[in-house]
């Protein structure tokens, strides 16, 4: 919001912005991008359906690293479901290149840091690669959001770090 002072009486004056209907009436008045950008910037609820719309148009075309920086940039998660890794893991792996979910992980931990859902997802494949101390790296950039079922997983594989899971996540 802003806030001014009139000059005549000295009055405070407060305007703010109705968060809820600013994307919908800028995609009213035809500004779809500029609805989009805000809504990714300021986390604005209104533009759910441009960016599956997005979304599936650069999945479509072929543009994984396009999709998979959209779904990370989604405004309040809405890209970022089990739909979406399941899209992901359905992809075939392009010979010599990295699989599409993990480039798809890659671009969501540059951005910030994994839902419980993601966490699980990603450990899965990394504990399936015997690769433990990712996740350890992870949990100490506060990467994952730890949970009893990643912990769970992770027990399995390293007692001690699934106790650091178990901890962060306030299990009993």
């Amino acid at each position: 919001g802003v806030l001014g002072v009139t000059a005549r009486k000295g009055q405070l004056l407060s305007v703010c912005i109705n968060e809820s209907t600013l994307v919908p009436y800028l995609k009213s008045v035809n500004q779809a991008g500029l609805a989009i950008q805000l809504a990714s910037r300021l986390n604005l609820p209104g533009a759910e359906d441009m960016y599956v719309e997005q979304f599936n148009q650069l999945f479509g075309s072929g543009d994984i690293m396009g999709a998979a920086r959209l779904a990370a940039e989604s405004p309040m998660g809405v890209l970022r479901t089990k739909e979406t890794i399941a899209r992901f893991q359905q992809l075939p792996v392009v010979q010599g290149q990295s699989p599409p979910m993990l480039q798809y992980f890659k671009i969501l931990l540059e951005k910030g840091k994994l839902n419980s859902m993601e966490s699980v997802e990603l450990a899965r494949i990394v504990l399936q690669q015997n690769r433990q101390q990712m996740i350890e790296g992870w949990l100490k950039e506060d990467k994952l959001e730890c949970s009893e079922e990643l912990g769970d997983m992770v027990v399995q594989y390293d007692a001690k770090l699934a106790l650091s899971v178990y901890l962060r996540a306030n299990c009993p």
